[in-house]
């Protein structure tokens, strides 16, 4: 669960479109309970019955997501709010954020059954934002739109959030085992980023290998083309899906464009990721 996020709104109107990153197109819905790492939530063995597949618009285009314990997960880990489902016939008002973060401050809280180990890995993460982009992290004191990192899974390594600014309180859902790069992964779907693997461009650099994906799972290796690319695609962007996301075989779901494997290892922000942030928050 690192870099997903299609990026929205142009760099002046930071308040009505979505920006699907460049790099990073933003993503990570869980629902999987992995002891590995690598096993992401895009990588998940038993998907959504078809009865909880829904249609919807999110900045004007048709998708696909999974209406799931009252949420909305689009391509695994990103939550969708109803409003942003509701006002995503009109390509200015769809998308993740409806207004990027006020100032690029991003105040959060974290929950007192999060435990010690994943407490620590979300101060790493931070101290990874803080340090390296232009939004802040701020420990919330009694801000009413504000960020909640809750305890998901005990047993799983997955994770999910809300994507960009909604207002009020919106969740970071982090598992027991959850590497800390995920961790930045998810919180990008904070600031507003949607999958790598989603940019418009992104047959020019990935073939999809639509015959090993789990039966039911194909659209979430769909493209989001309601957004606006951010830089070059980036194939190690901390938004990547995982070469074996969502696969029925154990074979990749996900090759270059040349039809070859890659290797991934999601471990933190890339050079790309942090410019395509900072090109968000100015």
């Amino acid at each position: 669960m690192n870099k997903k996020i299609n990026e929205f709104l142009s760099l002046k109107t930071q308040t009505k479109k979505t920006i699907l990153v460049s790099f990073m197109m933003i993503a990570a819905l869980s629902s999987c309970s992995k002891n590995s790492d690598e096993m992401m939530p895009e990588a998940r063995d038993t998907p959504y019955p078809a009865e909880n597949l829904k249609k919807g618009l999110l900045g004007g285009q048709e998708i696909t997501y999974e209406r799931k314990n009252g949420m909305n997960f689009f391509q695994g880990d990103i939550v969708l709010s109803d409003q942003q489902l509701a006002e995503g016939g009109t390509a200015s008002k769809g998308g993740a954020s409806f207004s990027r973060w006020p100032g690029g401050k991003i105040y959060y809280t974290v929950a007192s059954n999060m435990g010690s180990i994943n407490a620590n890995k979300i101060t790493t993460a931070v101290n990874e934002y803080n340090a390296k982009t232009n939004t802040q992290w701020i420990p919330r004191t009694n801000q009413s739109n504000y960020v909640e990192f809750i305890f998901g899974s005990s047993s799983g390594s997955d994770g999910w959030a809300h994507i960009g600014y909604q207002g009020g309180r919106q969740t970071v859902s982090l598992d027991q085992y959850i590497s800390v790069g995920s961790v930045i992964h998810e919180m990008g779907h904070t600031v507003g980023l949607y999958h790598e693997h989603s940019r418009k461009d992104r047959d020019q650099y990935l073939s999809i290998q639509w015959n090993n994906i789990q039966n039911g799972q194909a659209y979430n290796f769909n493209m989001y083309t309601s957004g606006t690319d951010i830089g070059p695609f980036n194939i190690n962007s901390v938004m990547m899906y995982w070469p074996n996301s969502y696969s029925k075989n154990g074979q990749p779901t996900i090759k270059r464009a040349d039809n070859t494997n890659f290797t991934y290892n999601r471990t933190g922000f890339t050079t790309g990721d942090i410019n395509t942030i900072n090109a968000m928050y100015p």
